[in-house]
């Protein structure tokens, strides 16, 4: 009798599994889901299955408590990267204490980071519940091209929290970005339903020459880190393993819409002192 309810009891958490792996999902025929990804970089899309998917959750945490800015930053460029495939509007919502903490948005930043203020609609919550529910409610009526969500307060946020924000991405077919700006340290020890978390450091920009002699700040460079990647669907192809150990510098070409990798780790040949004696020559 206990071997039948125990087998009975692993049929049924199968059951919900398939249910929930498929909740929001359209017919096969009618759903892609392979045409429904956002290329990121060369160096982070084979493990994403060819890109972040735009019907899902995903998490951006700073990997320092200084390194907030360059969390929010990144968390914008995937905006503007959402945005370019869609006609509506971002929503950016934003826990009141994190402005205060962090400081609010800067218009004519937007404007240079690549994001038109006449498609961004901004909403001050005053608490991280507060804000959940706006992201939620948001999601569910699939009326912005992205919904934007900037939490303080990590006491409301959790696998529950975070899975009916995955099933409202999901049915709406709205992609959800979340910067937990208080989870500095945590990305590895979170656990949520999104389908992908990034830890994100700050990195020194590139210098761009100007005409007065004095360099400039080039692009906006950050190193990323891909901690959470969850695989795709059968008809999304093979995906390479997920290395959580890589770090990756990217910058981010707001005039062109994308995030550029300028440097792809390589094994390196070894030096020529390392290697055996040459052959003998003939006489």
């Amino acid at each position: 009798m206990l071997a039948t309810s125990r087998a009975g009891a692993a049929d049924l958490r199968r059951l919900i599994t398939e249910i929930e792996a498929q909740a929001g999902k359209k017919p096969a025929a009618a759903d892609d889901r392979a045409s429904r990804r956002i290329s990121l970089a060369r160096a982070l899309d084979p493990a994403l299955g060819g890109g972040l998917k735009d019907d899902a959750l995903h998490e951006i945490v700073p990997a320092e408590p200084l390194d907030g800015a360059a969390a929010m930053g990144f968390a914008l460029a995937l905006a503007a990267r959402f945005l370019t495939e869609r006609a509506s509007a971002a929503l950016l919502i934003g826990e009141s204490f994190a402005a205060r903490e962090m400081g609010a948005l800067y218009g004519p930043g937007l404007i240079a980071h690549g994001l038109p203020l006449n498609r961004l609609v901004f909403v001050e919550a005053p608490d991280a519940n507060a804000s959940l529910w706006a992201i939620e409610e948001a999601l569910k009526s699939g009326g912005p091209a992205i919904v934007l969500g900037e939490l303080w307060s990590l006491k409301d946020y959790g696998l529950a929290a975070s899975r009916r924000l995955l099933l409202a991405a999901r049915k709406s077919r709205t992609p959800a970005l979340i910067v937990l700006a208080n989870a500095h340290g945590q990305a590895e020890r979170m656990t949520s339903a999104a389908d992908a978390r990034f830890e994100i450091a700050a990195a020194p920009s590139a210098r761009t020459p100007a005409a007065a002699g004095k360099d400039l700040p080039g692009p906006f460079a950050l190193d990323a880190r891909l901690v959470k990647a969850r695989l795709g669907f059968p008809r999304d192809g093979p995906s390479e393993a997920l290395d959580a150990t890589r770090t990756v510098r990217l910058e981010w070409r707001s005039e062109a819409g994308c995030l550029d990798d300028p440097a792809i780790s390589l094994s390196l040949a070894a030096a020529s002192g390392d290697r055996p004696g040459a052959a003998p020559q003939p006489h």
